[in-house]
């Protein structure tokens, strides 16, 4: 018996030790393969990096900051004072508060021609026909305004030299949607050329009282004060938007700025190209939302439309025979269901252009057709 269990003694410990070795060195067939390790290198991260220095050197070609002609250059390079700051810290110079200076940018704007077109926003160059365009590469040439269009905040210039220039060609309308990635390139404060990155945070923004006819793309990407008129792009390097305006309680950017999209910016330039405006279409009414309080009161059965709360006298709506209180719901069969849909369509129309517009009228609908006038200029 004493011999059994040294023998089982014996066994125990050769077992014990025998899986002591295995699990020390080859633990694998103690406990089984698992899952593997991996590591993962972010190969698509690095190509999109790589993809927005090329996008961003395309836009910086073509986006030039404006300054007027009529600047007082006398004295403009007198010395600097410098500002006091602690030991160790970079020495910035700023000018003198007493000094002849060149005035600051008014703000950006992109080439979009090889032949010098610039398009930038209306507001930047108001009150100003000639400007200096200054390059990100150093480069200065004259320009002058050669079209305004204030009803969408746009204007165009040519460059006062012979090309080509680098331009920046249009993207696609449909090429962008919520959540791109793109690039903010301007002037801003006057520091010099600043590309900023973001995303489209939202598509289709008006009543925002910024021009009369709004469709703004919202983004996050940093909006200073004078990037007003340079380009928002996507990562390929293609203009999507004209940046315009930002909504800030500081002056700075807050992330939230706007930029007139390529398909309203597009045919406005190529107007202001071919004959320096913009034609519109124009029917001669004032239009009203169809609130569901107002349609309920005035017994209205749409729920949607356009209410006409006048008619201007001499005008295509009158010659058709709109009234106040017709309701517009449709539009050479495109349905109108709010105002600014009305005026985006109406405005899209060639004057002269026959269109059906689908009305209701005394909770009766029918048609009535009308010839587009042309929509009266501002300050024309």
């Amino acid at each position: 018996m004493k011999k059994l269990w040294q023998i089982f003694a014996q066994t125990v410990t050769v077992v014990a030790l025998a899986g002591f070795v295995v699990a020390h060195l080859k633990p694998h067939w103690w406990f089984g393969a698992g899952a593997p390790l991996t590591v993962e290198r972010n190969a698509p991260a690095a190509a999109a990096a790589k993809d927005y220095r090329l996008a961003a050197a395309r836009g910086a070609a073509a986006v030039v900051s404006l300054q007027p002609m009529e600047a007082d250059r006398a004295e403009a390079e007198k010395a600097p004072r410098r500002l006091q700051l602690p030991e160790g810290h970079p020495d910035i110079p700023l000018p003198d508060e007493d000094s002849p200076r060149l005035p600051e940018a008014m703000g950006s704007a992109v080439l979009i021609a090889e032949d010098g077109v610039l398009v930038t926003n209306a507001h930047v160059v108001e009150g100003n026909e000639r400007f200096l365009a200054r390059f990100g590469d150093g480069r200065s040439i004259p320009a002058r305004v050669a079209g305004r269009d204030q009803e969408s905040d746009l204007a165009i210039l040519r460059l006062e030299a012979p090309g080509p220039f680098a331009a920046l060609p249009f993207a696609p309308a449909d090429s962008f949607a919520v959540g791109d990635v793109v690039l903010a390139v301007g002037h801003p404060f006057g520091v010099g050329q600043t590309v900023t990155m973001g995303i489209i945070s939202a598509l289709g923004r008006n009543d925002l009282g910024l021009s009369t006819f709004e469709n703004f793309i919202q983004t996050d990407a940093a909006i200073n004060p004078g990037n007003s008129g340079g380009a928002l792009i996507d990562t390929q390097g293609r203009l999507v938007g004209i940046n315009t305006a930002i909504f800030s309680r500081t002056g700075g950017s807050l992330g939230i700025g706007f930029a007139i999209p390529v398909q309203i910016a597009q045919p406005v330039v190529e107007e202001l190209r071919s004959r320096g405006y913009v034609r519109r279409g124009w029917v001669g009414v004032q239009l009203q939302p169809l609130e569901a309080a107002l349609a309920e009161a005035m017994g209205v059965m749409a729920r949607e439309g356009a209410l006409v709360a006048a008619v201007l006298p001499d005008s295509p709506a009158a010659a058709a025979g709109l009234r106040p209180g017709d309701v517009i719901l449709a539009i050479d069969g495109k349905p109108t269901r709010t105002v600014r849909e009305v005026l985006d369509t109406v405005a899209a129309i060639p004057p002269g252009k026959e269109v059906t517009l689908l009305l209701e009228r005394e909770r009766r609908t029918l048609e009535v057709k009308l010839v587009a006038g042309e929509r009266p200029r501002p300050g024309s």
